[in-house]
């Protein structure tokens, strides 16, 4: 039976990714934007990314993003990477993002008291996201189940077409939702702590030789130096787990688009690093041990 590994991309905006096509000539050479345009078809991706769904797996290339916007995510760097050091191997991402989304409210976990019903929650998906997008309450947990749903059914549609799943990563960008005070950060700590231990239980069978990659966030966040030093702390303390500094790495956020840079959200350049730098951990934590 064919082995399929599944790399999981998860969190809030800049997993949906805020790369702008037309600022990619800032960046990168004519070739290399003709093959993030292309994409890779060896590297597939099922995703639910903000307001928008590939409904199944489907290339990786640009707008695995939202609806409204012609932008790239950092699944582009993850295809990159592992189709240069993979040439030809399949991959399998499965992406759950959602802008603004919180650890405290949208992606608690059910052990932290969050909503745990991921069958009924796939008959109200479209109402949560209404409901998301135009201010209305949600059940606390929301994205959470969304992100089992979904990897539940990319699993469930690899056995039934003759694979051996395996997940092999984790990649968890977000944390800028909940940098806004001190004591969110503080109640970060048990709320992640139950994500990753729910998130055990749940896919524990496909989960034996997984990483779990965190990145942090940019200082253009209120509690950048608390949720990172969590963060890293966090990674250093517990096997299986790697830390992305992304500000050392010199990610940035303050120069796209040119006409009004969007200071939140990581430039094309930087996405496509973040995704790089997640594909890294993963092998690099998986070769060392």
């Amino acid at each position: 039976m064919k082995k399929a590994k599944i790399i999981v991309l998860s969190g809030q905006s800049n997993a949906v990714g805020v790369g702008h096509v037309k600022c990619l000539p800032r960046s990168f050479c004519d070739e290399k934007i003709a093959e993030y345009l292309n994409g890779y078809d060896n590297i597939r991706i099922n995703y639910y990314s903000h307001d928008k769904k590939s409904d199944g797996f489907t290339r990786t290339g640009k707008n695995c993003t939202e609806v409204r916007k012609d932008t790239l995510g950092p699944e582009i760097g993850m295809a990159e990477y592992l189709n240069e050091k993979f040439p030809g191997e399949e991959f399998f991402i499965v992406k759950f993002a959602v802008g603004g989304a919180s650890l405290m409210r949208d992606f608690l976990p059910p052990s932290s008291g969050g909503y745990d019903n991921v069958d009924e929650f796939k008959n109200e998906y479209s109402g949560f996201i209404d409901a998301f997008f135009n201010g209305k309450p949600l059940k606390a947990g929301w994205c959470y189940n969304g992100l089992v749903s979904l990897l539940r059914d990319s699993i469930a549609h690899l056995e039934e077409n003759g694979y051996s799943p395996e997940i092999i990563g984790f990649c968890w960008m977000q944390g800028e939702s909940d940098a806004g005070a001190p004591e969110q950060v503080n109640n970060y700590r048990g709320y992640f702590d139950n994500l990753i231990r729910d998130f055990r239980k749940e896919f524990a069978p496909y989960l034996e030789n997984c990483v779990f990659v965190d990145a942090g966030i940019s200082e253009i966040w209120k509690c950048y130096t608390e949720m990172n030093a969590f963060k890293a702390e966090y990674a250093e303390s517990h096997d299986g787990f790697v830390y992305v500094d992304t500000i050392a790495n010199d990610l940035t956020t303050k120069f796209e688009p040119v006409e009004s840079p969007d200071i939140y959200h990581y430039d094309c350049g930087s996405v496509v690093k973040l995704g790089h730098l997640f594909a890294e951990s993963i092998f690099e934590r998986t070769s060392a041990e």
